[in-house]
């Protein structure tokens, strides 16, 4: 079984293409099914923030279930396969276990050591399991990956400073404003984004914020949260000409503040500048309004440029999540690599048994008068034969097994002694089972 990682991110692709694959949890479900129908795809999870969505698969077949994905991702954006190729990225096996545990450490994101993405990672996941999406190829790789996520965050200081697109947003505030102590903002969204961005104006001492959101609820419970009030959104343009600041972070699909309704708010400001953070993919803010007099408006991409005064000592950081990551990809492709060893290791064992067997019958029965001492010597020739000429195979197979080839010596060994091992998808109980019995060959087979 391969691991493969499709994807794109904030690295390659700009937040106009981003947000043309920005899938929210209820077009998850319908995806999963596409590409696990595909038959090329035994597994799969997608990860889909506002920096990146990336596919993450098991597979038996690396070529056809990458192509399967590009096919899927092209489909889902209406961008050509051939355009989609200048933004796509695509790893295997290492590479993309690599990947994923970087992804998760928060070595990949715009912000690094951004902590959020810890928590994105592990509701991806969760969503993929309770759609029966995942297997257990992908269970142990996610499970594997959130462990070493928060063994970054709890072995390392990565995290110091603005270390998440919500804290980002407000340092970039304060860099435009010196303070935002006095500013009067209004902030559209109060969902997991909305709730972090209200944290960190909190803990800035912003004193005067309204939340919006479509469910009056939601906004009344994070305002009350952090001591801001709420604000029905059927009200929201009555409030945005007395606002300075605007952080809009919301899931719509479309977006929620156009061009002309700006300019009609711009109208009433009497030239009072207005600046506008727009934290949302797809965007929640119609990137045309930029062009209106007196309105300012920054996307997540312009997070890149924010000036951050820990990063040096958090790229030290770095060099040790790095360590913890190498760690873990190397116990992970030895797990995953005895899996592809196990079966065929039972395959040439039962083989030789019954090769073994066979022949021993054969022979018996053409000797008369045998005494039981006979037999027992015949019989301990023929066992001691079998065991000679599949132990080297078993014990090599074994060390194979612990290297980033194993899979390929694997299905060498298949080939060359015409095995069918049972290689469907086990459960993670089997396969600690079954290496405990290869172990238990291999050992006997070296004993004769």
């Amino acid at each position: 079984m391969y691991v493969i990682a499709v994807g794109v991110s904030h690295k390659r692709a700009p937040v106009e293409v981003r947000e043309r694959l920005a899938f929210n949890n209820t077009q998850l479900p319908a995806l999963f099914e596409r590409l696990k129908s595909t038959g090329a795809i035994a597994g799969c999870v997608i990860i889909s923030t506002c920096n990146r969505t990336e596919i993450y698969a098991a597979s038996r077949d690396v070529d056809a279930a990458s192509s399967e994905i590009c096919r899927l991702l092209s489909a889902e954006s209406g961008i050509e396969i051939e355009q989609l190729q200048d933004y796509l990225y695509s790893m295997t096996c290492q590479k993309a276990i690599a990947h994923l545990f970087r992804v998760v450490s928060g070595l990949d994101s715009m912000i690094l050591g951004e902590a959020e993405i810890l928590g994105q990672v592990s509701r991806a996941y969760q969503l993929a399991y309770e759609n029966a999406a995942s297997n257990s190829v992908m269970n142990v790789l996610f499970q594997k990956a959130l462990k070493v996520g928060k063994q970054v965050q709890t072995e390392t200081r990565i995290g110091n400073g603005a270390s998440s697109v919500g804290s980002a947003a407000i340092e970039l505030a304060k860099n435009v404003f010196g303070n935002i102590e006095t500013c009067s903002i209004m902030l559209i969204g109060a969902g997991e984004m909305g709730r972090l961005v209200a944290r960190n104006l909190a803990n800035n001492s912003a004193s005067e914020v309204m939340v919006c959101n479509r469910s009056y609820d939601k906004a009344l419970e994070v305002a009350s949260q952090f001591g801001g009030h709420a604000v029905r959104f059927e009200k929201l343009f009555e409030c945005l000409p007395h606002v300075d600041l605007v952080v809009s972070c919301t899931s719509a699909p479309d977006y929620v503040i156009t061009k002309n309704e700006l300019a009609s708010v711009m109208k009433t400001r009497g030239g009072k500048p207005i600046f506008l953070i727009d934290l949302a993919v797809p965007r929640d803010v119609d990137p045309e309004a930029d062009q209106l007099e007196y309105l300012h408006l920054y996307n997540v991409d312009d997070l890149q440029s924010i000036v951050d005064e820990s990063l040096n000592e958090r790229e030290q950081e770095a060099e040790k999540a790095k360590g913890i990551i190498d760690k873990a990809v190397d116990n992970f492709l030895k797990w995953l690599n005895s899996r592809a060893a196990v079966p065929v290791i039972k395959a040439l064992y039962q083989k030789g048994e019954e090769i073994k067997d066979a022949e021993l019958e054969k022979a018996l029965r053409k000797f008369e008068n045998l005494t039981e001492r006979e037999e027992k010597i015949i019989r301990s020739m023929a066992n001691a034969i079998t065991s000679k000429i599949t132990q080297t195979p078993i014990i090599k197979l074994r060390e194979y097994s612990q290297t980033d080839q194993g899979h390929l010596y694997a299905q060498v060994l298949l080939d060359l002694f015409g095995l069918q091992a049972q290689m469907d998808d086990r459960s993670d109980a089997d396969s600690r089972d079954e290496l405990t019995e290869v172990k238990e060959l291999a050992e006997v087979a070296a004993s004769v």
